[in-house]
């Protein structure tokens, strides 16, 4: 489980032998980012779909660009409202007074190891395909590493995910589809 750094204050409205628990950093890594991406996104998919709905003969509000244009809203409106909150919050570089060590510790809080080694693997797994590996050998050969990696235990049942993921694979987009792999 993770642990957060929390501090314990008093309330003013009670004595000092009762504390309130107060989290310091209440936005894990990534956050501020993540809501600003989401925005992006729901903008883009916003104009696309107003795009879409330009294009439509009367009545508008029934055709099929009428549910694209009230979902994308929606998602850009609730990403804005994310992103104004996640402004009042801190985070870790909040402290920070010198740009040089907000980079070094954005940098850190972004990308800590095991994210870092698993865009490694991704990018193995991507030149294994490049190579001319089978899609059939490489995604397991990833697929286990990956989870071992992560878990660093429960190797024989990393071993039945795998299986029962590439087979879900297989069964959904090779005989549901017809995807060709490469």
């Amino acid at each position: 489980m993770k642990e957060e750094n929390v501090t314990l204050e008093p309330a003013e409205e009670v004595s000092t032998d009762e504390m309130i628990l107060v989290r310091e950093h209440p936005l894990e890594a990534g956050e501020k980012v993540f809501a600003i991406v989401l925005l992006v996104a729901g903008l883009i998919a916003f104009a696309m779909a107003m795009e879409l709905w330009g294009r439509m003969k009367e009545p508008k509000i029934a055709s099929a660009a009428a549910v694209p244009v009230f979902v994308s809203g929606l998602w850009s409106l609730m990403a804005l409202l994310t992103v104004i909150e996640n402004v009042k919050q801190s985070t870790p570089l909040s402290g920070k007074k010198r740009i040089a060590e907000k980079i070094k510790a954005a940098i850190g809080y972004a990308l800590p190891m095991n994210v870092m080694a698993v865009i490694g693997m991704i990018l193995v797994y991507c030149v294994l395909l490049l190579q001319g590996i089978s899609f059939y050998i490489a995604t397991p050969l990833f697929l286990y590493g990956a989870m071992c990696y992560l878990t660093r235990k429960d190797y024989g049942k990393n071993i039945l995910w795998t299986a029962i993921v590439m087979a879900f694979i297989v069964l959904v987009f090779r005989m549901l589809f017809s995807v060709v792999f490469p």
